[in-house]
């Protein structure tokens, strides 16, 4: 976590659903390797978007976050990832979540009432639904408190639960090594609500990314793309000279962010042939370019990302 605890923090718990139709197909030792996988899934999430590991056990894990906006982020981000691994013998697994915003006790661990609380949300939660207590909403930026609703539910009394699928990007925490000129001036400000579902077309845009064989998109729909030498990654680097978890893209509102978190840094080419070196900080994306990890795109025979931006 990049801001310092102080004395309350954001809990995030989730748990992985809907995998007891596989104990009849599988077993139990399959299942619980879908499990983990899930969880892995939910784990990169949770560390995209600065959030410290409490737990992470079974089909649970819980996470600490300085800020209630980047707990939201990572629970959309942690559904999402979830939802886009394949099925396992035809059963697609979800989650569920629950944010609360609670006390730490002197060794910065939250007190077990604050624990209970946020995990008696997440039992009261239903598949896919993200829960949030009053506290933990009272913190939030007025543009995703924007996208609460009440929830009448017995045993969470006062809890709002999340609509839709995507959330407004609000400046989040720097990553340790940036500073606030890498990231532009206007870090840390909430920007307007992301445009309506019924907006033209035209006027929306993605970004395809091509790595070897394969394609994935970054969009308003799917915000965030991990690279990395590690399994698990949206990208999976295989050059050693990649961080285990190296960089990732991101979508704010119609811009396409590249941000290095990497030991040996980032390197972008743009379709000219400039080229940016990132170390621990971030850059606005150009229409088209390509993207190396730990070394030059430009370099012969490099493992090399390729990507462009364009309207849907």
């Amino acid at each position: 976590m990049t801001d310092q605890l102080k004395s309350d923090a954001c809990i995030l718990i989730a748990e992985i659903t809907g995998d007891a139709p596989l104990l009849g197909k599988l077993g139990a030792m399959e299942t619980q390797r879908a499990v983990e996988r899930s969880r892995n899934r939910a784990e990169r999430a949770i560390g995209a978007c600065d959030g410290l590991m409490l737990e992470a056990q079974g089909r649970a894990l819980a996470a600490l976050f300085a800020r209630s906006e980047n707990a939201a982020h990572a629970a959309f981000d942690l559904r999402d990832r979830v939802k886009q691994l394949p099925p396992v013998s035809g059963v697609m697994l979800s989650v569920r979540a629950s944010i609360h915003f609670g006390r730490l006790d002197s060794s910065q661990q939250p007190v077990e009432t604050a624990m209970s609380q946020a995990r008696q949300l997440v039992s009261a939660a239903a598949a896919g639904q993200i829960l949030i207590s009053r506290e933990a909403a009272d913190a939030l930026p007025a543009s995703i408190r924007a996208h609460l609703e009440g929830c009448d539910l017995e045993a969470a009394p006062g809890a709002f639960v999340f609509r839709g699928n995507t959330l407004p990007q609000t400046g989040k925490q720097l990553s340790e090594g940036e500073d606030a000129a890498s990231v532009g001036s206007d870090a840390g400000q909430s920007p307007e609500l992301p445009p309506p579902a019924n907006q033209p077309a035209a006027a929306r845009s993605s970004m395809m990314l091509r790595h070897n064989k394969n394609m994935l998109s970054v969009s308003d729909s799917r915000p965030v793309i991990l690279a990395g030498r590690e399994e698990g990654n949206d990208l999976v680097i295989a050059d050693r000279r990649a961080s285990r978890h190296h960089a990732r893209i991101e979508w704010r509102q119609g811009r396409y962010v590249l941000i290095d978190t990497s030991t040996n840094g980032t390197f972008m080419t743009d379709e000219t042939g400039n080229e940016i070196a990132l170390r621990r900080a971030e850059t606005e994306l150009p229409t088209r370019g390509r993207i190396g990890f730990g070394y030059s795109p430009t370099e012969v025979g490099a493992e090399v990302i390729f990507f462009d931006i364009g309207q849907r």
